[in-house]
Formats: C-alpha cells, structure tokens, sequence
C-alpha cells in the first residue's frame, strides 16, 4: 500500500484544521489561537500530509488550487519550528516516530 506522507508533523500540544477560507492552528499549551489565509493552510496541509493532499473543501470552493507553494511553505514551515509548533520527520521514518532528540529526558 502507498502512502503519502508529509516531511513534517505537528507537536503534541498543537490542533491544526483547515475551513474553507483560513486555516487554524491551536496551541493548546499556550492558549493561543492563529488563523492562516486560505493559501498558506493550503501549504501547511501538503507539508503535513504530502504534496498531493487535497482540500478537504474542494468540491465546495471549485477553483483549483495553485500548485506552487514552496516558498510560503518553507517560510511558514520555518517560523512554526521556531515555536516549537512542528518538528521535521526524517526521511524513512513514520510520523509516530520520534528522533532521540525529541525523547522525553525524564524518561515519560
């Protein structure tokens, strides 16, 4: 079986959905909440989930959606680690696997 797989994974403590015209990601340790335009929920959707992830709304809005999003992904992408909001996935590992570095140190 064939899967799709996004090279990076929300943190534990972080909700994303996408609605139709925005995204919205929750950060659940902080209580804060932030809305994306439509485009870069669209790029934060094919960073989770690969680059072939559609809407879950496109049969709603019609318009196709732009191809190209590399630049507002890696930029977005970028500033969410720096948050502490997403962590890469290494390349051959699944999105439940966590690399040493990310282990609990108290061993929890």
């Amino acid at each position: 079986m064939l899967t799709t797989q996004g090279y990076v994974r929300l943190a534990d403590h972080v909700v994303f959905r996408e609605l139709p015209f925005c995204g919205v990601l929750l950060d659940r340790r902080r209580c804060e909440v932030y809305r994306l335009s439509q485009r870069a929920a669209a790029a934060l959707r094919m960073a989770l989930e690969g680059g072939h992830a559609q809407s879950p709304y496109a049969s709603l809005l019609g318009a196709p959606e732009p191809e190209h999003h590399g630049a507002l992904q890696r930029k977005l992408v970028q500033g969410l680690q720096q948050r502490g909001m997403l962590t890469r996935i290494s390349p051959g590992r699944g999105a439940d696997e966590h690399s040493p570095s990310e282990e609990d140190p108290d061993g929890g």
